[in-house]
């Protein structure tokens, strides 16, 4: 089964972008009430490389589209600058969800919004979804479960 992950988006202007936005009215029948100021995430891939310095490139987080969308659009266009917590959720072992890892971006802005709206005679089954590119001045990982975590600052990785 895949993990479950949740975002939650801070605003600098805005405050917060994903209040409401697990709830019926922004994304229908996957709504859940108790995440209901987080954003349903469908996937997030980041990569970061090294050669001489450590090269952050910018996070990218699909979504459904839903009550932030209108709201992520006004902060690319103003250059918003977000915090942005993902807290990604497994199956415990006494078979219900624990969150066991979060991922935190600090300082971070929209480079790109690219919104998909798959085509109803051959993907009847698929909704309106984005995938947002977020480039952020730091990143912090945390293992809840084993108790690890570590963090990165891009202007401090120049060696």
């Amino acid at each position: 089964m895949a993990n479950i992950i949740y975002m939650t988006l801070n605003g600098k202007k805005q405050g917060l972008i994903s209040a409401g936005c697990s709830t019926y009215d922004s994304i229908g029948n996957k709504y859940q009430e108790e995440n209901k100021d987080k954003i349903l995430v469908y996937s997030v891939d980041h990569d970061i490389s090294r050669e001489h310095n450590v090269n952050h490139q910018p996070m990218i987080i699909t979504k459904p589209i839903d009550k932030s969308s209108p709201l992520l659009g006004v902060a690319i266009s103003s250059n918003e600058h977000l915090d942005c917590l993902l807290d990604i959720y497994r199956n415990s072992s006494a078979g219900g969800l624990e969150k066991f890892y979060s991922i935190k971006l600090t300082n971070a802005t929209i480079k790109n919004i690219s919104s998909h709206y798959p085509n109803s005679l051959s993907h009847n089954d698929m909704q309106p979804y984005e995938s947002i590119t977020i480039s952020y001045d730091s990143i912090t990982w945390t293992h809840h479960i084993a108790g690890t975590s570590g963090y990165s600052i891009r202007e401090d990785n120049v060696f």
